[in-house]
């Protein structure tokens, strides 16, 4: 007979999973929970209506607040309207304002002016106060009052103008009295939402007292059409009707009254100390006034004599009373309106501080409850569910096999201590059984029948003990086969290999890393399969292999040791870095060359050349290299596009690698400069090479069925003991720059006379540099002459270099060595702040005021530096004026980055200096681009000049340029005058400035002074 055995499980009975619902302990905390919760939704459900009750009188305190608001208006528009009306129709009768307050003794002026600062104030009031609220049109407040407050601005501005017209006033106001009574409206619509008695009874007392503002505002507006007027045929009699139809509204005052829940004594106390009864004392004359107009009315032509009316001083004093308690009432209604809607508010806040009082009390109520609540069942919890916690979590442990040793605490009520007692006898018992278990776990000697003398559940568990044994070792079988899974799907090749490099395992990404199969590894060397590397300790960082298929691999290898059963295993792994290391390359060749050309870069070139110097120094071989720089490359650019510029550069790249024999070498330096290293050839060997690539490059280019031809200049240089890379380009870059200066299209070597003028260039730099930072420059002013006026316009300033143990040097020996070697920056800032210092001496003289200063600045100065600000610091430290400079710019210069040198130029024509292009005529497009640079002057070339006199190819020229400047409004400078004949020819076809020997020699500033002076001396006896 078989017995029904319990299979243990290694997680908790699903009863056990329950138990917080089904258990005793969880039932007790239920059965407390449950009134607690009870009471809390009672409480809730007060603090609920209690809370609306609040938020109902919040709101209750924002509407009267609104209403208050609004009710505070119709006083102020009152006033204004009848005093507006009563002063347009004072003006519509052409009566001065002043005489009409001596004989009514009643002036508006005061009425008025205060009714409009208190309606103003109101104005601003609502709209910062209320200005979102939504009216029912679907305009917010703050909307309407802009629409309002224009019309109300327009009519107040005709009134004090003498222009206003009564009914356009009425207009204006009634849009305000409109906006009121839709707020009022607004009001009593959101006063009217609760069903909280003590708000409904102040909503309801709020919504009377609304309604007697409103029975004000027919009042008042009954008034104003009366006492004002809006037409020129109103008479006297107006004014009476007016305070007639007043005691009609008086009359809906006491009906509104009647129907007022409460404060109705205080308004018949209100109404009883007004003067009433001076409507009833002039009731004579209203009746007058009624008798004269129905006859007025009944006359056929209205012929009725009303003068006596008007200079009845009783009924003048009397219309003026009417008018004076009118006022009067409705500044006392004004204030009572006031305190009647204050009172109203302290009642609703009183309700809302009552309910919110409420709110507390049962708040506080309902945390006591709770803290009560909490306090029972944690006492409930620490003494009684504790325990059987404690009791039920052991109780689990035992039945997944566990048996602790330490007995649990006795505690609570007395059957659960009892049951804690019993529980503590049977873990002792269970404990005694432990070295069996022991056994058991280590395999020694006990098995499953071993165990089956122990009866009852102690020996099921046991036996379940053998089977989780075997459960855990399917387990541990499981878990190497994931561990072997997880490594033949890494990314990574993972090896496992002995001390001598012997692989015991592989994975499939070693397999694809290597081109060979995983199970033909196995037993393999694992350094022999890298290449033949010694030992596998050597198998670490980027390596390089072939495959088996002889294709390149590049892996990352990284490795890490753990001993196994005694023995050392070295674990290997390799990332496959082959497409990284193809793009390292890629961006290495990027690096390295032209992307427009395909040849070596500037950077590829300068390494070669260094590498070559380096092997010829080891090998005694001479090394030169040429330096080809095209000729004209930016007219084709300029005048073919960008993309045929491009296309031609690699044609050139083209030619010349084609030209080239091995060793030889050929890069691209940028732009249209290329550089060509040789080995082993002498001087006119290089030369030769030059003469054969400017051959290849003049040769015609084809784009679009249309030839052009472009030439090129080189200059050569052998490499000498001790010179590095840069400084035999550099030589090569004087030869060039030779070249291009004699002419272009040859090629020039460089020789011992480019050396020592290389060598003279670098000490006059040297020394220049010094002599900017000593002040060893001085400045000559050559006197530039207006042939329109005569007189002096000014001085071109001429810098000149007095070196010490040389004598003076000329700008022509010095100035092309700054120019090349950056230091011209410096030297144009020396320059132009002595020459600004100079004009601002002279501005500071009365007689030399007019006198303005040319200067010139270079093209590097201009594209590379910071001209403007060079020049604002330079007016700043001289404080001379802009408007009395000109500088002047060569047009090959400004037409080298049109874009960078127009922002220039504007920049500077905004502070007022003038602009001048210099030598203007000599450069190949001159006229193409005239009219996009942003220019005041233009300065003909000396070479024109010299023979304008004379009938050829000058004197057209120099006739052009003056019609050209003439068409289009620039002013001329003719340079190099010097013969009469040159200057009369100028003065005859309308030269405006002159300068040359003829004139004045550049001369330092003493003398210049002097010359100024005899030239003005001249000048006034001359006039």
């Amino acid at each position: 007979m078989t017995t029904k055995r319990r299979e243990p499980t290694g997680r908790p009975a699903r009863g056990a999973r329950r138990f917080a619902l089904r258990s005793l302990s969880g039932r007790m905390v239920v059965m407390v929970l449950l009134p607690l919760f009870l009471a809390q939704y009672l409480v809730f459900r007060d603090l609920g209506r209690l809370k609306s009750a609040a938020d109902d009188a919040t709101e209750l305190v924002d509407r009267i607040g609104l209403m208050g608001a609004v009710g505070s208006i119709y006083a102020p528009a009152a006033f204004e309207e009848m005093t507006s009306l009563g002063l347009a129709t004072v003006d519509g009768l052409g009566i001065d304002r002043s005489l009409v307050a001596v004989a009514l003794g009643f002036d508006y002026d005061p009425y008025l002016r205060r009714a409009r600062v208190d309606l103003d104030r109101v104005l601003d009031m609502l709209a910062s106060d209320y200005g979102p609220t939504t009216l029912a049109s679907g305009e917010t407040v703050a909307d309407r009052l802009i629409a309002v407050r224009i019309e109300l601005d327009h009519q107040r501005a005709l009134l004090d103008q003498h222009a206003a017209a009564g009914a356009d006033i009425a207009v204006a106001l009634a849009g305000v009295i409109s906006l009121a009574d839709e707020l009022v409206a607004t009001s009593e619509a959101g006063l009217r939402t609760t069903d909280i008695v003590d708000v409904v009874v102040v909503a309801d007392e709020a919504s009377h007292l609304s309604a007697m503002i409103q029975a004000v505002a027919t009042e008042t507006r009954a008034n104003a059409s009366g006492l004002g007027g809006t037409n020129r045929t109103s008479g006297p009699g107006d004014a009476l009707i007016a305070a007639g139809i007043a005691q009609y509204a008086i009359a809906r005052y006491s009906e509104v009254v009647d129907h007022q829940p409460v404060e109705r004594d205080a308004w018949h106390e209100f109404s009883a100390s007004r003067p009433l009864q001076a409507y009833a004392a002039v009731q004579p004359q209203i009746a007058r006034a009624l008798s004269e107009r129905a006859q007025i009315e009944a006359t056929p032509n209205g012929s009725v004599d009303t003068s006596t009316l008007v200079t009845d001083p009783d009924f003048i004093r009397s219309v003026a009373d009417i008018l004076q308690r009118s006022f009067d009432r409705l500044e006392a209604f004004e204030a009572f309106g006031t305190t009647q809607f204050d009172h109203l508010t302290e009642r609703a806040t009183t309700i809302g501080d009552r309910a919110d009082s409420d709110v507390r009390r049962w708040f506080w109520l309902l945390v006591g409850l709770t803290l009560v609540s909490l306090f029972f069942l944690a006492l409930t919890m620490w003494t009684t569910v504790r325990p059987l916690r404690r009791l039920t979590s052991r109780a689990l442990d035992v039945g997944r096999g566990e048996i602790p040793t330490v007995p649990l605490k006795v505690s609570g009520p007395s059957d659960v201590r009892a049951v804690t007692t019993t529980f503590n006898s049977m873990l002792a018992t269970l404990s005694s059984f432990e070295t069996h278990l022991g056994r058991l776990a280590s395999g020694e000697g006990l098995t499953d029948r071993d165990v089956t003398v122990i009866p009852g559940s102690l020996g099921e568990s046991l036996r379940a003990s053998v089977r989780h044994l075997s459960h855990v070792t399917t387990l541990l079988r499981e878990s190497e086969a994931l561990a072997t899974a997880i490594v033949d799907t890494a990314t990574d090749a993972i090896w496992t290999v002995d001390r001598r490099g012997i692989v015991l395992s592989a994975n499939a990404a070693a397999d694809r890393l290597l081109g060979i199969r995983a199970e033909r590894q196995v037993g393999a060397s694992l350094p022999d399969l890298f290449g033949g590397r010694a030992e596998v300790t050597q198998l670490e960082g980027e390596l390089d292999f072939r495959r088996p298929d002889n294709t390149a691999g590049h892996a990352l290898i990284s490795q890490s040791e753990v001993q196994v059963d005694g023995r050392m295993i070295h674990t290997v792994f390799a990332r496959d870095i082959s497409e990284r290391k193809r793009f390292e390359e890629r961006l290495a060749y990027q690096a390295r060359t032209d992307m427009l050309t395909g040849l070596p870069n500037r950077l590829a070139a300068i390494e070669h050349l260094e590498a070559v110097l380096a092997r010829a120094h080891q090998n005694q071989r001479a090394v030169g290299v040429l330096f080809i720089d095209l000729d004209g490359f930016k007219a084709v650019n300029d005048g073919r596009g960008h993309a045929n510029g491009d296309q031609l550069l690699r044609d050139v790249a083209l030619r010349l690698r084609s030209e080239l024999r091995e060793p030889e070498f050929v890069g691209r330096l940028g732009g249209d400069e290329f550089l060509i290293v040789a080995e082993g050839l002498r001087v006119e060997e290089l030369v030769r090479l030059g003469e054969r690539m400017v051959v290849a490059v003049s040769q015609p280019f084809e784009y679009d069925d249309d030839y052009f031809v472009i030439s090129a200049s080189a200059g050569a240089a052998i490499a000498t003991p001790g010179v590095d890379g840069l400084e035999l380009i550099r030589r090569a870059d004087v030869a060039v720059y030779n070249a291009k200066s004699n002419g272009r299209g040859r090629v020039v070597p460089f020789d011992s006379a480019l050396q020592e003028e290389v060598e003279a260039n670098a000490e006059i730099e040297l020394a220049l540099r010094r002599a900017i930072a000593n002040d060893e420059l001085v400045l000559h002013f050559q006197p530039i002459i207006d042939l329109r006026t005569g007189q002096a316009w000014g001085c071109e300033a001429l810098v000149r270099w007095d070196r010490p143990g040389h004598g003076q040097l000329m700008p022509d020996r010095f100035i092309p060595v700054a120019e090349r070697s950056g230091l011209i920056i410096d030297l144009e800032r020396w320059v132009a702040t002595s020459a600004l210092r100079t004009l601002a001496d002279w501005q500071h003289d009365p007689r030399r005021q007019h006198l303005h200063m040319a200067i010139n600045i270079s093209g590097r100065h201009l594209m590379e530096g910071d001209l403007v600000e060079d020049l604002r610091s330079a007016f700043l430290m001289t404080g001379a004026n802009p408007a009395s400079l000109e500088v002047e710019l060569t047009e090959t210069h400004l037409l080298a980055d049109l874009d960078r040198a127009n922002f220039v130029l504007r920049s500077l024509r905004n502070w007022g200096v003038d602009v001048a292009v210099d030598d203007f005529g000599t450069g190949y497009s001159s006229m193409s681009y005239l009219r996009q640079l942003e220019i005041d002057t233009i300065k003909i070339d000396r070479v024109f000049v010299a023979r304008a006199q004379q009938p050829g190819y000058d004197r057209t020229i120099v006739e052009v340029l003056l019609q050209l400047a003439s068409s289009l409004g620039l002013d001329v400078v003719a340079e190099g005058v010097e013969t009469t004949e040159q200057l009369d020819f100028l003065q005859d076809r309308n030269c405006g400035r002159v300068q040359g020997f003829h004139i004045a020699r550049p001369m330092p500033l003493q003398q210049t002074n002097e010359w100024l002076t005899v030239w003005e001396l001249a000048d006034a006896a001359v006039a």
